[in-house]
């Protein structure tokens, strides 16, 4: 499953350590908050459903995108609201180990954007 390849290239590629840039712009400060939580615990929620027979595994994650809508309604800008839908999109979309990298990419984006 694509989340066993996520743990193993997150940990090799370091895309979602934080990164040093300059501050957030206003069109997404409001927002980072949540969204740097979404990215902090991503991994820790990801990572264990790797162990879980398939349909286990299939049913957690959508719990975990239920929550991320949740967050998402909280959010009050754009590009908050794109980050975060472009993350429960790569979620949805990843279904083999071969679509890790859409879940690294989404995740790097929300860090970048409020590093």
């Amino acid at each position: 499953m694509a989340l066993a390849a996520l743990a193993t290239a997150t940990a090799i590629s370091g895309i979602l350590s934080p990164v040093a840039t300059a501050e957030p712009g206003p069109d997404i400060a409001a927002d980072c908050g949540t969204i740097t939580s979404i990215a902090d615990q991503a991994i820790s929620t990801l990572t264990p459903l790797q162990g879980l027979p398939l349909e286990e595994s299939r049913a957690a994650k959508q719990v975990y995108i239920g929550q991320l809508r949740g967050q998402l309604g909280g959010l009050t800008t754009d590009r908050g609201r794109a980050d975060v839908q472009n993350f429960i999109n790569a979620l949805e979309a990843a279904n083999t180990p071969a679509d890790a990298s859409l879940i690294i990419n989404a995740l790097g984006k929300l860090r970048s954007d409020c590093a």
